[in-house]
């Protein structure tokens, strides 16, 4: 069986943001077992990627022999593939109707129409959370397979090295990139109300102007730009306490993969309803949730925290994330269902 991977940019394009590590994680797991997978993307020229993963630009999906199944990773990249290809899978994060989610009016004709070629095209659907495959099935109707097939982790992590905080404060991180103008709008307000103990690092872009006006950060708040994969873990090693915000207010919109790397990093995680993966933070008891909009509520179980955390719990947390929710676990998802589609 030979499959390819869709991806809708470069994927040699440096740092590695969740949508990249996902990729090279299940690139390398179904080549591991024995599914020879390959990359490929809108670049001009072939390469290879760590883990001897083969990169190919999009011109080899006009090759009808080339793959048995081409899975596309994002709305855009179903655009990439051509009418002939029998077997189309798709992964979907959000679900976008005409109205919802607001902060993507700016893309949503766009959206909207890739949603349709893979309404038509896919032979089956992958979303990360069942809230968002009942949209879909409410909006396409149920003829098309879904499967689930949620964020992961690694079950092996790079091992901790020397700090890269400064001395002093405790310190709150905030990984990823902020996509919602609330968001940075809370992180800012809750800089300033701990400042006498604490300290908000950001660890990713603020890309609030693509979904809305924007909101410039704190002065108070540490901006160390993306880093790589390897680098991001020794933040999380060395950090206090993880800090996870809702996009919104509808559940659908708010999977947070962050939560995933906190946990299996040991970091205890303080995230906002209605953020889907607070079931995880909650069933592990490593941390705690916050009404949605409820600064007083924030503010409070952020110092009680970073006073009392349950580091107790700390590995085997960090174990039940490596075990149940890493991404040998996911790629053996894909590995039933290719198999399963294969064979009609």
């Amino acid at each position: 069986m030979r499959v390819a991977l869709v991806f809708h940019k470069n994927p040699f394009a440096p740092p590695a943001g969740i949508d990249l590590i996902r990729l090279r994680a299940i690139s390398a797991g179904l080549n591991k077992r024995g599914i020879e997978t390959d990359i490929v993307a809108p670049v001009s020229r072939r390469g290879v990627l760590e883990g001897n993963i083969k990169v190919y630009g999009v011109e080899r999906l006009h090759d009808s022999s080339a793959y048995d199944i081409v899975k596309t990773c994002y709305h855009d990249s179903i655009r990439f593939v051509p009418p002939a290809q029998r077997i189309v899978v798709s992964r979907i994060v959000r679900v976008v109707d005409s109205k919802f989610p607001e902060r993507d009016q700016k893309f949503r004709s766009s959206l909207l129409e890739c949603q349709k070629m893979i309404s038509e095209r896919a032979c089956a659907v992958i979303f990360n959370n069942n809230e968002n495959r009942s949209r879909w099935t409410s909006l396409y109707g149920e003829s098309t397979e879904t499967e689930l097939v949620p964020t992961g982790c690694p079950s092996v992590t790079p091992v901790q090295n020397k700090t890269p905080y400064s001395a002093g404060k405790k310190i709150l991180l905030f990984l990823g990139s902020l996509a919602a103008t609330r968001m940075a709008q809370i992180m800012n307000e809750l800089a300033e109300r701990v400042s006498d103990v604490a300290e908000i690092h950001l660890v990713g872009l603020n890309k609030t102007e693509m979904y809305g006006s924007g909101a410039a950060l704190s002065p108070l708040i540490v901006n160390h730009g993306e880093k790589t994969e390897q680098e991001t873990w020794n933040y999380i090693y060395n950090a206090d306490l993880g800090l996870a915000f809702a996009t919104g207010s509808l559940p659908f919109d708010n999977d947070i993969s962050k939560i995933y790397s906190y946990l299996r990093g040991g970091l205890p995680t303080l995230s906002e309803e209605p953020i889907l993966n607070n079931k995880l933070v909650e069933g592990l008891g490593y941390g705690s949730t916050f009404g949605y909009g409820d600064m007083e509520a924030l503010v409070s179980s952020c110092r009680r925290l970073l006073a009392n955390p349950p580091l107790g719990k700390r590995e085997h947390v960090m174990r039940i994330m490596a075990r149940d929710h890493s991404w040998d676990e996911r790629v053996g998802r894909y590995v039933k269902l290719f198999n399963k589609l294969m064979k009609r």
